[in-house]
């Protein structure tokens, strides 16, 4: 809240300090600007103004001045003096451009501003009070001479049975400093005196100086007419206020100046409200703010009582001297850690594409050797070995592998003649009718005889890697056997 009642005040000095005012035309040859030369010679006036977008020049201007007399005032052109045109100031409406596509042509375009003046004498004006005036809203305003308004008075259709009499002013500057003062304008409902002289022109337009008849007073004041409403240009030369003036030159003594202050003046007065406004503003903060700290200290020490205010105050000056010390808070470590995993993360991926460049992709030799063992063809030539060197005589299928050197066994025992039963015995040798033990064994080793009605043995199949491995082995079986045979082929002894 607080600070929208700031921002209102600051609004509201800007302007009064003429920070903020209507948009005008400036002064010169540039953008959205007009200058006039003005002279009471036969044709010497000149107005130039670039307020339609391009340059626009209405030269072979002549002033008509006043001549005062007892029976009214005589105009003529290129010689007298000024008019003046005194009111109540009800509207106005300031130009900084023109479009002649809405009608403005010829001499509109240099004018600056156009002001809708109730007419009556400055006195008279002045004992107006506030709300009392007649009060027109401008509808429209793109032709300076012919405003549409709306409220109390219809300027656009005035007649000779209206109540009130009016000027409507397209105003030209005689100067810049005119120029400049007429944004005293934008301040309705005031009595006004505008002096001036009315233009005439070879080219004809409504609002120029013709001969027929004007009323004017012996003090050269402008009258109205009988249509109530007087509409004509005006090259104005000075401005009168209730308590201020514009001059041509600027050299009045209550010249009047944009956010000018009575009394103090511009200057002193921006000087206050800085001192004042803005010392005044900074000063209420820190006051407040001291008020509203001791009042949350109240509550705290009523809340948590005067010991635990002592300990909370070691608290924070132990903090403050941790934090001083180099000392890093929870939330300040974790942070830092995170940042430090973070940035060893872009660091190993930033180092990870390089280090795949720079190191080949090495073969993988037990993958290749993985991938060429074929388990499945191992055993198929193991039993298709095993089948055509005598397998297992029985035709059954076994869970024993029987290799090379057993098959030579196998047939060597079969070929060779079963030993005589008119041999003598003795108790060293196996009993009649029964096989060696050796025999037995190796049979039982080559070709076990499984229990017919036993339930099916879930068979495995073994691989054997190491090729050279099974010949030295054959090898071995080979020599075994025949130091066997020469050993046990003969029971006659």
């Amino acid at each position: 809240m607080r600070g929208v009642l700031l921002a209102v005040c600051l609004l509201s000095t800007m302007t009064l300090a003429g920070c903020l005012g209507p948009s005008t035309a400036s002064w010169g040859t540039g953008d959205s600007a007009v200058e006039v030369e003005y002279s009471m010679e036969q044709d010497g006036t000149t107005v130039r103004s670039t307020l339609s977008g391009s340059s626009t020049t209405v030269s072979d201007l002549t002033t008509v001045g006043c001549t005062p007399g007892t029976e009214g005032g005589t105009l003529a052109a290129g010689n007298g003096s000024v008019m003046t045109f005194s009111g109540y100031l009800s509207a106005s409406q300031m130009y900084d451009s023109h479009n002649d596509q809405t009608g403005a042509r010829g001499l509109d375009f240099g004018v600056a501003a156009a002001a809708a003046i109730e007419a009556m004498p400055f006195s008279q004006a002045q004992a107006v009070e506030e709300g009392d005036g007649s009060r027109i809203v401008p509808k429209s305003w793109d032709t300076p001479l012919l405003p549409t308004t709306s409220g109390t008075v219809e300027l656009h259709a005035m007649d000779q049975e209206a109540e009130t009499k009016w000027f409507v002013l397209g105003m030209i500057p005689a100067s810049e400093n005119i120029l400049n003062g007429m944004t005293a304008l934008d301040e309705w409902h005031q009595p006004i005196t505008v002096e001036g002289y009315l233009v005439k022109s070879n080219a004809s337009q409504t609002g120029m100086w013709t001969d027929r008849a004007y009323r004017v007073a012996n003090d050269c004041s402008m009258g109205v007419g009988q249509s109530n409403l007087e509409s004509v240009y005006v090259l104005v030369t000075g401005i009168n206020f209730d308590g201020s003036s514009v001059s041509l030159d600027g050299e009045a003594d209550d010249e009047w100046l944009q956010g000018d202050i009575p009394l103090v003046g511009r200057g002193l007065f921006l000087m206050l409200f800085l001192v004042a406004g803005v010392g005044g503003f900074v000063g209420t903060y820190i006051v407040s703010t001291n008020m509203l700290n001791r009042s949350a200290n109240r509550t705290m020490e009523i809340l948590v009582g005067s010991e635990g205010m002592k300990k909370a105050s070691k608290v924070k000056s132990d903090a403050s001297a941790a934090r001083e010390a180099g000392m890093e808070s929870p939330a300040e470590r974790k942070a830092r850690r995170d940042q430090e995993r973070r940035d060893l993360e872009t660091a190993a991926a930033r180092s990870k594409p390089k280090k795949e460049q720079s190191e080949p992709k090495e073969e993988s030799g037990s993958d290749d050797a993985l991938g060429g063992f074929d388990l499945d063809s191992v055993l198929a030539s193991t039993g298709s070995s095993s089948s055509s060197r005598g397998g297992n005589p029985s035709g059954r299928s076994s869970s024993v592998v029987v290799t090379d050197a057993a098959a030579n066994m196998d047939r060597m025992q079969s070929s060779s003649p079963p030993p005589s039963s008119s041999a003598p015995s003795r108790g060293g040798g196996p009993p009649r009718g029964r096989s060696p033990p050796w025999r037995s064994a190796s049979t039982k080793t080559v070709s076990p005889s499984p229990n017919e009605n036993a339930p099916p043995v879930r068979r495995r199949r073994i691989a054997k890697k190491a090729e050279p491995v099974v010949e030295e082995a054959e090898e071995t079986a080979k020599t075994s056997y025949n130091d066997e045979e020469e050993e046990f082929s003969d029971f006659s002894f």
